[in-house]
Parts: C-alpha cells; structure tokens; sequence
C-alpha cells in the first residue's frame, strides 16, 4: 500500500489522500445511514486491490500509473448518495464520473482521463472492452478474494452484517467456492492466472478444513453439490467456451427438524450480472433458505 501511495504522490501529488478521504467518508456515511458500526472494509480494499494491480503492471512490465489509479477509484461509487445500488445503477459509472471530476481538478491530460474513465466502465459493462488498465484491476480485484485475504475477507464482511459463522456459511460459502474455482479461468493477464492457480486452492483447502472440523465435533455437517450448467458462455474477450460449474455448500439436515432439505435453482439477471439463485426447503417443516452469487464473468 505504502508503494502506492508513494506511486501516486510521486506523479499525481495529492491524488491518493484526496480519495482515500472520499472512500473513508463515503463509507461512513452509509454506516450512518443504515445503522451499522463505523467499519473500513471499503478503503482497505481498495488498498488491498490498488496495491495487488501494482503487483501485476510489475510482472506483465506495464507502467503501474494508470491501473493504480483505476483500482482506487473502482469502488468509489459503491455507497452513492450513502446507499447501496439506490438508482440500480452500477457503482462504477458512479465512480467514473466522481474520477472524471476528481483527475479534471488535479490537471491530468483529456485523453488520459478517458482511458482511466473507460477502464473503470469496462470493469462492469462486458459490452464495452476490457483492455489495458481494465485486465490488470479485474484481476486484482479477484485476487482479492482469494487465499488467506479472501478468507480473511469473507469473516470480516459476515461480522460487519452481524452473521455467526454457520449462517455465513450458508448464506454465502457457494459464491467463495464457485469464484475460487473459476478463478484462473478469470484471469485477463497471465500473471493473474498464475497467481490464482496458487490462492484458490488456498481458499479451497480452507473452507474444506473448516467444513471437516465443524461436522467431526458435531457443530454443522455441510454437503457440497456441484451444478454443471452445460451450456455455452461467452467470455470478455468474445469466445465461446463450453460449461461451467457452480458449487453449493448446504446443510445437511434442516437446523429445526432435521428433516431433508430439497434443493433448486433458478437464474435471472441483476444489475451487474446474470445472478444463480439457490433454495433451501425442509421436508417435514417450514424451514427455509436461500444464497445467490453472480456467475462467474470468464476472461
């Protein structure tokens, strides 16, 4: 982190401080708003992500200046208006235009500007291309959910929304698994195919550990089941590849009754992705549950 902020400071002097303040007071007022503890999951991340996407422009021997910059402002628009997707649109449009306005004010050359502003658009819109600066923060920005930081990330984002450990399991351990295996088929660079190839299995022998412990001491007994959609998927860059795999993590048993609980599925598009619904439904009693991720976005 601290080499970005020297990056920054060394070329686009006060860029880094005027956005982390921007980033820190984003958050704390949708913390305000909602009615949750003072937290600083945003900017750390976006630490985390700007100082991985500096990572990556060293192996691929990129100049590191503009992925650092669109990997600090590719979250900005996370809490617009102190709300989560208020206007259903996604948050990096709202960050383009806030860095529009902000590298404008620090002097930064038009035609810079708009690769920056056309990178951070692309990192959502699979419409527009996803090149340059784009494929090192996409990447970065997954590698950040992998390994001992995407764990690690995973418990702090379950404590800031108030959940223990089996409901976060429940609610969320599918996505964790389903992206950790598509990880290296993410990738734009191949830097980034590389380093996740080595932090999925991380993530995966991980969560296998935990699943193992929680069931030998009688805590939570979780299945996995693996859903092949079988069908043709078009990656960024505009092929064709075929089939991909979604993992689900459920109990194994109702937590009221102990009764079976039948799984289903079904698909429909949100705001930024085609989103893969999961459902939970006891047999013998009322209980019921669900968890949904976005389908992996393949490079």
């Amino acid at each position: 982190m601290n080499e970005v902020r020297a990056l920054l400071d060394s070329r686009v002097p006060g860029l880094y401080t005027r956005t982390e303040k921007f980033l820190v007071e984003s958050e704390a007022k949708f913390n305000e708003q909602a009615g949750q503890a003072p937290s600083a999951f945003l900017l750390e991340h976006t630490l985390r992500t700007a100082a991985i996407a500096l990572k990556i422009a060293g192996m691929e021997r990129v100049d590191p200046l503009f992925p650092s910059i669109v990997a600090l402002f590719h979250d900005a628009g996370k809490f617009h208006e102190a709300q989560y997707h208020k206007d259903g649109i996604a948050e990096e449009e709202h960050a383009a235009i806030l860095a529009g306005k902000i590298l404008t004010e620090f002097g930064m050359e038009r035609g810079d500007i708009d690769s920056i502003l056309e990178s951070l658009r692309a990192l959502y819109d699979e419409h527009l291309p996803c090149i340059g600066p784009c494929r090192i923060v996409q990447d970065a920005d997954r590698l950040d959910k992998l390994g001992a930081l995407g764990v690690g990330a995973f418990f702090t984002k379950a404590t800031l929304r108030g959940r223990g450990l089996v409901d976060a399991l429940v609610q969320t351990l599918s996505r964790e698994l389903t992206y950790a295996r598509a990880a290296p088929r993410s990738m734009f660079t191949e830097s980034g195919r590389t380093l996740a190839a080595e932090q999925a299995g991380k993530t995966i022998d991980f969560f296998d550990n935990l699943l193992e412990q929680l069931e030998s001491w009688g805590i939570a007994s979780f299945e996995r089941h693996s859903i092949v959609l079988d069908e043709d998927f078009r990656t960024r860059d505009g092929a064709i590849v075929r089939g991909m795999e979604v993992t689900i993590a459920m109990l194994r048993a109702c937590p009221n009754c102990e009764g079976p609980l039948a799984l289903t599925h079904t698909r429909e598009q949100g705001v930024k992705c085609e989103r893969f619904i999961a459902r939970f439904k006891c047999k013998r009693c009322d209980y019921a549950s669900k968890t949904s991720l976005c389908l992996p976005v393949l490079a």
